[in-house]
């Protein structure tokens, strides 16, 4: 009997399903739980960065998809992009504090000469369309973005 072939487009597709179910939320703040607010009892929107990004960064990158699983404060994130015709991918975890993300990135599919470890540090756009950002790494840093590919 042939073992079953791992079918990554199912995983994609379920992780999509599972990560477009998180919708943003909202939350009242509370004057007793965070006396500095300035509007008290009133809703506050929450933009969660939980989904689908495509990666525009330059015209030298091309096929670039960033799913982010937003958990609370927690980050989770896998990202495929080409440069240049040459694939590369990585996951990563970190935190969000505010509007910024901030995480610990693993390349497992390099582009020859590149790092294989780095952090990205991304801010969300007040309208939750966008991530802006740069990564680093130990042979230097440069520009991210990413904006939503779905609402």
């Amino acid at each position: 009997m042939r073992p079953t072939l791992f079918k990554p487009n199912l995983l994609v597709a379920c992780l999509l399903t599972c990560l477009l179910t998180l919708a943003p939320s909202t939350v009242l703040a509370d004057s007793a739980q965070n006396p500095d607010t300035k509007q008290h009892n009133k809703p506050i929107e929450f933009i969660n960065a939980s989904g689908l990004w495509t990666d525009v960064n330059s015209a030298d990158f091309d096929q670039g998809y960033l799913i982010i699983a937003q958990d609370n404060q927690d980050i989770h994130m896998t990202h495929y992009v080409e440069y240049k015709g040459q694939p590369l991918v990585e996951y990563g975890k970190g935190t969000r504090v505010g509007n910024q993300l901030s995480y610990q990135v693993t390349v497992t599919r390099k582009i020859p000469g590149w790092v294989t470890k780095g952090t990205h540090i991304l801010t969300l756009s007040a309208d939750g369309q966008s991530l802006e950002g740069r990564y680093e790494s130990k042979l230097g840093s440069g520009p991210l973005k990413f904006v939503r590919a779905v609402k």
